[in-house]
């Protein structure tokens, strides 16, 4: 499978995704003649947008997700994890699909 490189984006791929099953060749989000990667806003309803926080080493009981998924492209983010759940690649799938 051809690796497409991304550019104007945080991450300059989109990895395989660990749970997928199938691979996919192309994705209709990537314009291959200008590199751009449209933004797409996915509405999700959530039972709840406030978790609990189990981890004894941050300062606080509860935190506060209203979205998945972020264009600043920051590629130390903790959240990339988060989107291989919903079926999509930590890549350029993170910045470019937000629920």
């Amino acid at each position: 499978m051809k690796k497409i490189v991304v550019s104007g984006r945080g991450a300059l791929c989109n990895p395989k995704n660990p749970f997928d099953k199938y691979e996919y060749s192309e994705d209709p989000l990537i314009d291959l003649d200008g590199d751009q990667v449209k933004t797409q806003y996915i509405i999700n309803h959530a039972k709840t947008v406030i978790n609990k926080v189990n981890s004894p080493d941050v300062g606080m009981d509860y935190s506060l997700n209203p979205y998945q998924g972020c264009e600043h492209g920051c590629i130390y983010c903790y959240a990339r994890n988060t989107h291989p759940y919903w079926g999509y690649s930590a890549g350029v799938d993170f910045e470019s699909k937000i629920y």
